[in-house]
């Protein structure tokens, strides 16, 4: 985990077309290059981990839907934050695109 100026940053993801309230899509975990970890110096590159498919959760709060984005795609929206005992830092929101999701999968072959 990325602790910056003593503040743990988390990433929030979710499809853009359903909103932020549709769940998220993977572990709120914002991660850097191991070549980086341990560095001290400013890192600009972050790392963090989407989920490929998962199972819908009627459930959870709010309800998380199932998806594939290997069989359907769609654009995914997130966001870093990083909240300390005064304040709370709020990235903008960032867009990773259909058309480069598709590409990932383009061959993609369960074995």
């Amino acid at each position: 985990m990325v602790v910056r100026e003593g503040n743990i940053l988390f990433v929030h993801s979710y499809f853009c077309d359903r909103g932020e309230n549709s769940g998220v899509l993977g572990d709120p975990g914002v991660y850097v290059d191991l070549a980086d970890a341990g560095k001290d110096r400013l890192v600009k590159q972050f790392l963090f981990f989407i989920d490929v498919s998962r199972k819908s959760s009627p459930g959870s709060v709010p309800p998380e839907p199932g998806f594939d984005l290997s069989v359907m795609p769609e654009d995914i929206c997130f966001y870093v934050t990083a909240q300390s005992v005064i304040t709370t830092y709020k990235s903008n929101v960032a867009r990773i695109p259909k058309a480069a999701i598709e590409h990932v999968f383009i061959g993609w072959e369960l074995h």
